[in-house]
């Protein structure tokens, strides 16, 4: 019987003949140097002209079939604010055994130089690498002698062995795109599913069936002389090419409050399934959400490194001694963990050393300070779990693809009283029960040996101002007076950043600047109480705070945080609005009117409510005598507003907006 060795004598180009590129490195036009403005977008800083890319699955001998991954890259420069488009960034991926490898790559800027065709090429020390994460290093330059109407051409490739890694294409940008354009071809052994996302229309949706065809040796045995006889024979399969094109794509729009906005461009993604060779069995890459539990769980800079952990059982002993409270050890070992482990910032899922030597180092990424938080908590006898996450600027996790690639960060879970809670102990500036915000990204996936699974990220808190106040305004239109605030969750982090890394004097000086107050005293507490609201007591003046009329005074009661425009201005959206967590700010208080005067007119009181009690806004507004009682409480109790709702979110603003507007109106007394 033959038997046969795959042994590649000649590597045959795979990509279709038939249509060539639509754009050609370095053959920039005299139209696309002289153009001033694009004309489809007016206010555009910067065109994209042409993007194209084609991944191909080549053979190499000893090696398989591997990816090749080309683009070509051409932007127009049209103004200052597009000289950011000048910067690109290149993710190249890896694992400890093999990491994909960056050729080809040249980048000209092209300038129109007294009627010339003047260019300037990348210099090879202007390119530099940086670690994005335990997988991804970005390659990164900024194209040189960039100016207002320059055309820049950037090209490389990309050659991977990871046949699970195939490149995905946005078909979008934050600056229009002219001509976007993606082929692939597959050998008929890989099975992808592909999927599109996005509201773009794909103008060109081809696909075509070549044969193609690999020389190999055929070995046929030992000859009668004792020398192994061999042949070249064809091996034939089928390519499937696929060609997509998005023509004037417009510049995607970044709204407020939406996460990572690049998971809603238009895109067509990639995600290995199986593969299937001849005579031998299909091969599943896509797994389960259990094999990647199992997997997690055996890792040994993941369940490995919590489980081998045994140097921590005196450790926790210690830190857990004296009680037999279960909230009252959680506190203890988390407390112990976030004081002894400074964070270093990198977002990980795996530990980056021996946890016994990240404790004596004393620092360590996210994985170190959360693996060792649930290693210590499960030795203290409590029910801890490691939670992945993929954190908000990392983007959504698609349930159907169980992919660790998905997360790039780890959290702690731990359930108490049929109650999950969950932990981080990396932001020194955060109580126990608040997670650092970038955490807030829908759901994560529990590793565990018993009930593993998707649990929600849910905020179990509400993020809370609450200002008091006590002014009086004299004849003049000064106001003066003290006024109290305090900060619970997020606004409590905020506050006690700003005051430690400005000090107290500058933060007081910003605090005056950003309300147009002048500070004369102030005062606070709970700064290093980090489960007690943040608080501030003030004592201000503000000169002219009431324009003045003809024997008229007008105030604006919304004394601090107004809300003066509506942040959602699209008639419609197509993407969720993500508030991160529910929220609530209430300013209360009161103004004495100067003597001599009365209210001539005063805004009427209102009560604004969203659907399915979505959120609410009550305005309430009373004189008696000469003071004047006055609450603003807005409340939103929702985190995410689906595209649905959208409108009555809008609507609702546009009345708080127009509400907060409104005057007290003083008249002076005949």
């Amino acid at each position: 019987m033959k038997k046969f060795v795959w042994v590649i004598l000649l590597i045959l180009p795979l990509a279709a003949q038939s249509q060539k590129p639509p754009i050609k490195f370095g053959e920039v036009s005299m139209d696309e140097l002289k153009m001033v403005r694009y004309e489809k977008d007016t206010a555009a800083a910067a065109v994209i002209l042409t993007d194209f890319g084609e991944s191909t699955m080549i053979y190499t001998q000893g090696v398989g079939f591997t990816i090749r991954f080309e683009r070509i890259k051409r932007i127009k420069i049209l103004n200052k604010k597009g000289y950011e488009f000048a910067n690109e960034s290149i993710s190249l991926y890896h694992t400890t055994k093999a990491d994909e490898k960056l050729g080809s790559l040249k980048a000209v800027t092209y300038n129109l130089e007294g009627g010339k065709r003047v260019e300037t090429k990348l210099k090879p020390d202007a390119i530099f690498k940086e670690k994005s994460s335990e997988s991804l290093t970005l390659v990164k330059f900024t194209l040189p002698n960039v100016k207002e109407g320059s055309v820049i051409d950037i090209t490389y490739e990309i050659l991977s062995e990871f046949i699970y890694n195939f490149q995905d294409w946005e078909f979008q940008s934050t600056i229009p795109i002219q001509w976007s354009e993606y082929r692939t071809h597959i050998p008929q052994y890989y099975h992808y599913d592909q999927f599109m996302q996005g509201y773009l229309q794909v103008s060109i949706n081809e696909q075509n069936v070549n044969r193609r065809s690999i020389p190999i040796v055929v070995s046929q045995g030992v000859s009668e002389i004792g020398r192994s006889s061999s042949a070249v024979e064809n091996v034939d399969y089928q390519e499937y090419s696929s060609r997509w094109v998005v023509e004037n794509a417009p510049a995607f729009k970044v709204e407020p409050f939406m996460n990572n906005y690049r998971d809603y461009f238009s895109k067509i993604n990639f995600e290995i399934a199986y593969t299937e060779f001849p005579n031998k069995p299909r091969e599943d890459y896509m797994g389960t959400w259990a094999v990647l539990n199992k997997e997690f769980l055996e890792s040994a800079s993941f369940g490995g490194a919590i489980k081998n952990a045994g140097f921590l059982d005196n450790i926790t002993e210690e830190v857990i001694k004296g009680t037999d409270d279960p909230k009252e050890k959680i506190a203890k070992i988390y407390a112990y963990v976030k004081e002894n482990i400074a964070w270093d910032e990198a977002y990980r899922k795996y530990t980056s050393d021996n946890l016994k030597t990240i404790l004596n180092k004393k620092r360590g990424n996210s994985a170190d300070i959360n693996l060792i938080l649930v290693s210590m908590l499960q030795r203290g006898g409590m029910n801890a779990a490691p939670v992945l996450i993929s954190t908000r600027n990392h983007g959504f996790v698609r349930e159907q693809f169980p992919q660790s690639a998905q997360f790039n960060y780890v959290i702690a879970a731990i359930r108490v009283e049929d109650k999950i809670t969950f932990l981080d102990a990396t932001d020194r500036t955060l109580p126990m029960n608040v997670l650092p915000e970038h955490c807030l990204n829908g759901k994560g996936y529990l590793i565990a040996n018993d009930n593993p699974g998707w649990v929600s990220i849910i905020p179990n808190f509400k993020s809370r101002t609450v200002s008091s106040f006590d002014f009086a305004i004299n004849d003049e239109g000064e106001l003066s007076g003290k006024i109290n605030i305090s900060h619970d969750g997020y606004p409590a982090q905020e506050m006690r950043q700003r005051y430690h890394s400005k000090g107290e004097a500058d933060y007081v000086s910003g605090l005056g600047s950003a309300h147009h107050w002048e500070v004369e005293k102030s005062a606070f507490d709970n700064l290093q109480k980090l489960n007690e609201p943040a608080k501030e007591s003030l004592d201000i003046k503000v000169p002219e705070y009431a324009q003045k009329g003809e024997g008229t005074l007008y105030l604006n009661p919304v004394v601090m945080n107004q809300i003066t425009e509506n942040p959602f201005k699209t008639e419609t959206r197509a993407y969720p609005v993500d508030f991160g967590s529910p929220s609530e700010r209430l300013l209360m208080g009161k103004f004495v009117i100067p003597s001599g005067y009365v209210v001539e007119e005063l805004p009427k009181v209102k009560v604004l409510g969203l659907p399915k009690n979505g959120g609410k806004y009550t305005y309430s507004i009373s004189v008696t005598g000469n003071t004047i009682q006055f609450t603003s409480h807005l409340i939103i109790n929702q985190a995410l507003f689906t595209q649905q709702e959208y409108p009555n979110l809008k609507e609702f603003y546009n009345q708080v907006v127009a509400k907060q507007a409104e005057q007290i109106v003083l008249r002076k007394k005949q």
